[in-house]
């Protein structure tokens, strides 16, 4: 999967971003609190992140100040340090602001550092400005970037057609992102469409907290077939009454389908 990638620093952390039998990302963000304050799952963030891990996820994203709580987690295991946000009740609560720096996230011994862009906001232009910027300064540092890219108006609504999600995973590779995270399509169908033309892995975001976890595994299997590299679920994993066989459960959806690519 990273035979693409053509900075060593890049290479050498990506390998920690991997499930070591599929190749795929099974990534576990825990951004949440700073947008939506202590809610379920990560109010005790090292616990569950013990437990995500148990699971058999191959990463985690956290902003920079759970960093501290990280310490003592297998070396096996990847780091992602979130560097933007924005919080729930602003009336801006859709333009998200670079709150850390590349740098600062080697600093901290991150193996990767991601941001989140909505395209179609009043302020997705600053938000691709810092997808940019800070494209730039991983390739200085050779820190894999996530792009968390959603195609997000100022009201919260998602646009998830295909050409939509083909055209914003577009913009993540063009702007010099190292993996696009996006939204699935409606039940993976025509997923195959956002992933032409898309030499960087994409990978499902997991969205709101599912009310049929059956149905939305049988979507990320679908995507993965289609050809997207992995997940990137937060609340319907870091939420689920069982964490740890929750995640099993991911990655035995996610291992299965890409054996079938």
């Amino acid at each position: 999967m990273n035979e693409y990638l053509y900075n060593l620093g890049k290479k050498m952390r990506f390998r920690r971003l991997v499930d070591q039998e599929s190749g795929a990302i099974v990534a576990v963000p825990m951004d949440h609190g700073f947008t939506l304050g202590p809610v379920r799952g990560v109010d005790h963030i090292r616990q569950t992140t013990d437990s995500v891990f148990e699971g058999g996820a191959s990463c985690v994203v956290v902003h920079k100040g759970m960093m501290r709580r990280m310490v003592g987690i297998s070396p096996q295991r990847g780091v992602m340090v979130h560097i933007s946000g924005s919080v729930s009740f602003s009336p801006n609560a859709n333009e998200k602001v670079l709150m850390g720096s590349v740098e600062e996230a080697v600093s901290l011994g991150a193996d990767g550092v991601s941001l989140h862009v909505n395209v179609g906001a009043e302020s997705d232009k600053r938000m691709m400005e810092h997808l940019g910027s800070v494209s730039r300064d991983a390739n200085r540092f050779g820190m894999p970037v996530l792009a968390m890219m959603y195609a997000r108006d100022d009201s919260g609504s998602d646009n998830k057609d295909a050409s939509a999600l083909a055209h914003i995973a577009r913009i993540a590779e063009e702007g010099g992102a190292d993996i696009a995270k996006v939204h699935a399509t409606e039940g993976g169908k025509g997923f195959d469409e956002v992933v032409q033309g898309i030499s960087i892995p994409v990978v499902i975001a997991g969205g709101s907290k599912t009310s049929n976890f059956t149905e939305f595994l049988q979507t990320i299997e679908n995507c993965i077939a289609a050809g997207a590299s992995g997940v990137s679920i937060g609340r319907n994993i870091f939420q689920a009454e069982d964490v740890r066989g929750t995640t099993q459960k991911v990655l035995e959806v996610v291992r299965k389908a890409m054996k079938e690519q």
